[in-house]
């Protein structure tokens, strides 16, 4: 009997108790308080109720053994078990608690994992990702999830958490996407890598080709076969393809060409991974790999080689599928000045950068050009790509994140591995870190150890529960972040705001293309 019809039946003979004893003759004196047909009442109950519900569970019984229920699904919950060849191989010595474990033969030393963990549990070690820290795993479980290549190189063990799978846009094997004519490439589309762009953007295009020269009737309301937006290693790749293969294209990029290439620190190394896979397209990423300034030098040479054209400073708004013909309705803002242009094209190749398009303060004087050093400049500015050309300068960081945090220790000191060193007096910079409210949670534990340490040594200034009201030519107005008063006016030469960029999720869904 089930607890539920043990519950129900000691329900009922509480209340047939309470009948009884409400219509007794007081002036009697009964066994137990009833009389003999009271109790007659009650046995005879439990006997009936008994039977009915034997009667039921045997009926039950019979009908799932003629027709048995079918099994249920199992739950996927994102956990994945390694094999003991695999534990053995991989992680010989390996805690018993969580901890991330690395399959070098599926890794393609992309960063993706180690960027997520905000813990320094993994770094890139000879090309490949690698668990330095197992103690100091906290279960955050992003490794995993971030981890892009299928099947997964970066595994969380011997976690009890539900690990959710990584959500990226749907497509098919020629990248196009659900809305047909729409196709994803590069990074936004959950494959990272340089190569790995640089081959899809020349696919992409080439199937385009075929497609529009092999019997897909003409389009006279377009006036484009093909719209690129995005211009970065892939979007490049498609651009130059495009116009060896004589398609008529426009390239839209909002920032300016090779921007992810061109916001890596100065002289940063990067690995064309896998090594093994064949570089193909209109740009070649060729060998091992190569440093941040050969590759934009090789690349903008490529671009004036071959004739190719972007619009640069160019921000895609909208992408609408037309209703009277098989072609894309492309809006745009060009330049400061926000000038509206429309495109018709007949395909659309989307190559965004997955981080988006930066945040921005939406502050009086954010879009202010300064006069430093003899030359003019954008006073704000949305990324550090080398510390050593700021020198004496007084700088304003806001951000409460990694970037932001690695950006203010690095305009005041110069990291190696875990340690810094103080820049000498002639070359330190006046540094004010502007947080809205808290360091981040997930902030890495070697930033919070680093940005610490140039507090404590008064080599940056920090300002929590604020934000920014006004920027001037030389100073800039800071407030309370709740009360919006006043709290100080800092001297001021430029202004890094690190505060995160709008990610294109919002962005593709207005397309109409499905994420999951």
């Amino acid at each position: 009997m089930k607890k539920a019809q043990l519950f129900v039946i000691l329900a009922l003979l509480a209340l047939l108790l309470a009948i009884n004893l409400s219509t007794q003759d007081r002036s009697k004196s009964f066994f137990g308080g009833l009389p003999w047909w009271g109790w007659a009442g009650i046995g005879l109950f439990l006997i009936v109720v008994s039977f009915s519900f034997a009667l039921r569970d045997a009926k039950r019984a019979r009908l799932l053994l003629e027709d048995p229920l079918p099994p249920k699904a199992a739950v996927d919950d994102g956990r994945i078990k390694l094999t003991k060849e695999q534990l053995d191989k991989y992680d010989p010595e390996g805690p018993g608690y969580p901890h991330p474990v690395v399959i070098t033969e599926r890794c393609i030393g992309c960063h993706a994992c180690v960027d997520a963990c905000p813990h320094d549990v993994l770094a890139i070690v000879n090309n490949y990702a690698t668990p330095v820290a197992p103690d100091q795993c906290m279960e955050d479980t992003a490794c995993q999830v971030e981890c892009p290549v299928n099947p997964k190189a970066c595994i969380v063990v011997n976690t009890s958490k539900k690990i959710p799978p990584r959500k990226v846009p749907n497509r098919d094997a020629v990248y196009m996407t659900n809305v047909p004519g729409c196709f994803i490439i590069g990074d936004v589309s959950g494959t990272p890598l340089i190569k790995n762009a640089t081959n899809e953007g020349a696919d992409c295009i080439q199937h385009i080709v075929s497609e529009l020269r092999n019997g897909t009737p003409p389009e006279p309301k377009a006036e484009l076969e093909v719209a690129i937006i995005g211009i970065g290693p892939a979007g490049l790749s498609a651009a130059i393809t495009a116009q060896q293969q004589g398609l008529s294209y426009v390239g839209i990029e909002q920032d300016r060409v090779l921007a992810t290439i061109d916001a890596y620190p100065a002289n940063k190394y990067v690995f064309f991974k896998p090594e093994s896979m064949d570089a193909r397209g209109g740009v070649r990423p060729e060998g091992a790999g190569a440093q941040r300034e050969a590759i934009l030098e090789n690349w903008k040479r490529a671009m004036l080689e071959t004739g190719v054209r972007v619009n640069e400073t160019e921000s895609c708004k909208s992408i609408k599928r037309a209703e009277d013909g098989d072609y894309f309705v492309v809006q745009t803002e060009k330049g400061l000045e926000k000038e509206k242009v429309t495109y018709r094209a007949r395909r659309v190749v989307l190559a965004l950068g997955n981080r988006g398009t930066p945040m921005k303060l939406r502050v009086a004087g954010e879009e202010m050009k300064v006069a430093r050093d003899g030359k003019t400049e954008d006073k704000v500015r949305y990324k550090l790509t080398d510390p050593e050309e700021y020198r004496r300068k007084k700088i304003i960081v806001v951000g409460a994140g990694n970037s932001a945090i690695e950006a203010a220790v690095d305009l005041v000191a110069r990291r190696q591995g875990d340690k810094i060193t103080f820049r000498p007096p002639e070359e330190i910079n006046d540094v004010t870190l502007v947080i809205r409210s808290d360091m981040k949670n997930d902030l890495k534990f070697g930033n919070k150890l680093q940005v610490f340490d140039c507090i404590d040594e008064g080599r940056i200034k920090v300002y929590f529960g604020t934000g920014i009201k006004e920027i001037r030519d030389d100073e800039v107005v800071l407030m309370n972040a709740r009360t919006e008063e006043v709290k100080a006016t800092v001297p001021n030469d430029f202004i890094f705001a690190m505060i995160g960029g709008d990610r294109p999720t919002k962005f593709l869904e207005a397309i109409g293309i499905k994420i999951g």
